[in-house]
């Protein structure tokens, strides 16, 4: 079987890794356009419960196998999820426990994806099968062609955001799991428009500190000022986290646009002939991708 991959971001890289342990042969090319989701990503897989949320849950349990298989080779992580809400973010119904500082802990684990880890590296092991994009085969060339991206014809419109990766100081006893130490992930909410969360970057010692969701035309995509989007963050962390958490280090700024599907578009993947083409994923892009590989390895006649 021919399989050709367009675009090698973080969906294709996913795809790339999973069509590989299942010893399908591909080549695959990348537009390399620097406003791109990928790069700004913090992949997070938190729990969830509520059927507004689509399959979170499920999904998320796919995520935990994966990371048991280290299927992305050192790049997923498996943290605490914390949260300052009197109900669990996303209508989750599962066992939690309230802190001293008031804060929440749940019983589920979060998972976390370094995108900005995994795209490099899954485009260096998969180097020998990259092929330019004025000589990508043509669909007559190959079995299946895959648009791995949301840039093409399902798009809508894109949103524009950022992260910060920082360091935290808190008090690591109180997020060990049978003795072991994990990284807390922070989720902060106060009403419909302030969010601040903090999610653990695997195999660093950041977190990425984020965010803003800005919304912009395709044909338009700009870079925004992030500093004082940063510190409106900070504060309302700071102070969300009832002392309990303080920023200790700043890193870098990153930026990113997340590609948005059109407003009646709901199919994960779509299949016209041999070609497959996946739904922009503009804020589950990690979270729901197990959906999205279930389609096609199933369009593939391969074990999901």
């Amino acid at each position: 079987m021919k399989v050709h991959i367009e675009g090698m971001g973080l969906t294709g890289s996913m795809l790339a890794r999973l069509l590989w342990r299942n010893e399908v042969d591909f080549t695959w090319h990348d537009s390399r356009d620097p406003r791109v989701a990928w790069q700004a990503s913090t992949g997070a897989i938190y729990p969830s419960g509520s059927e507004k949320f689509g399959p979170d849950e499920a999904c998320r349990e796919v995520w935990a196998q994966w990371h048991e298989q280290d299927l992305f080779e050192g790049a997923t992580e498996e943290a605490r999820f914390v949260y300052c809400t009197k109900a669990p973010p996303h209508g989750g119904k599962y066992a939690r426990e309230q802190l001293e500082s008031g804060l929440w802990l749940a019983g589920p684990s979060a998972f976390h994806l370094n995108a900005q880890k995994l795209v490099p590296a899954t485009r260096e092991l998969f180097a020998e099968g990259e092929v330019q994009a004025a000589f990508a085969p043509k669909m007559d060339d190959v079995d299946w062609y895959i648009q791995a991206h949301g840039w093409g014809k399902r798009l809508g419109h894109v949103y524009w955001g950022w992260t910060r990766l920082v360091t935290l100081d808190y008090d690591r006893s109180l997020y060990q799991r049978d003795g072991q130490e994990m990284r807390p992930a922070f989720y902060f909410r106060e009403g419909r428009f302030i969010m601040a969360y903090a999610y653990p970057v695997p195999d660093t010692p950041y977190w990425y500190a984020g965010s803003s969701i800005i919304k912009q035309p395709v044909m338009g995509r700009k870079s925004l000022s992030m500093e004082d989007k940063y510190e409106r963050w900070k504060a309302n962390f700071e102070r969300l986290g009832m002392g309990s958490v303080k920023v200790a280090q700043e890193g870098e700024f990153i930026e990113g646009w997340r590609p948005a599907a059109k407003a009646d578009d709901e199919a994960w993947t779509r299949v016209r002939g041999n070609a497959i083409t996946v739904r922009p994923l503009w804020n589950s892009g990690i979270r729901h991708f197990p959906k999205q590989w279930a389609g096609i390895a199933q369009t593939l006649g391969l074990q999901p």
